[in-house]
């Protein structure tokens, strides 16, 4: 990755860091949806489609294992849920694969550990949906300013 490129990411994610956190959205959880991104197997606005559905269903599995796990309460009980919503809910996220929308089990994976970790507090969607959205424009900023320099270099010739 070239300097000009770089730069443009690092400029962005600056501005996701300044902007993000003062509008009440989760900084890490916007990085690990700007993670998505860039780990999706499909680029560009075409992608989106499958990393907003398998980013979101992730989150949507850690939704429900924290209210299951919360109404069977801590103890033996709570553990057996626990794990009981570990395998039920891995097994559904590897398996929704065979549908295409939900085709990016990794994504499904950065939903669901994000939600998780910031504690089933529901700012972690629009966060990752922020996320996304900024890898999107990293990308595209990225490549564009790889193609100035590009052209700059080409023109000194």
């Amino acid at each position: 990755m070239g300097r000009a490129q770089s730069l443009a990411i690092a400029l962005l994610c600056t501005a996701w860091m300044a902007i993000g956190p003062a509008a009440g959205l989760v900084g890490w959880a916007g990085f690990a949806g700007c993670t998505a991104y860039f780990t999706s197997p499909r680029k560009g606005a075409d992608g989106l489609p499958m990393l907003f559905a398998s980013v979101g269903s992730g989150s949507l599995f850690a939704f429900i294992s924290l209210l299951l796990g919360s109404l069977a309460g801590s103890g033996v009980l709570g553990y057996a849920v626990g794990l009981g919503m570990t395998c039920v809910t891995t097994y559904l996220m590897c398996a929704d694969a065979r549908f295409d929308i939900l085709g990016f089990i990794s994504g499904a994976f950065i939903g669901s550990f994000s939600t998780f970790a910031a504690g089933g507090s529901p700012m972690v969607v629009p966060s990752l949906a922020a996320g996304i959205l900024l890898g999107l424009a990293c990308d595209k900023a990225g490549q564009a300013a790889a193609h100035r320099a590009e052209n700059r270099k080409v023109q000194s010739r």
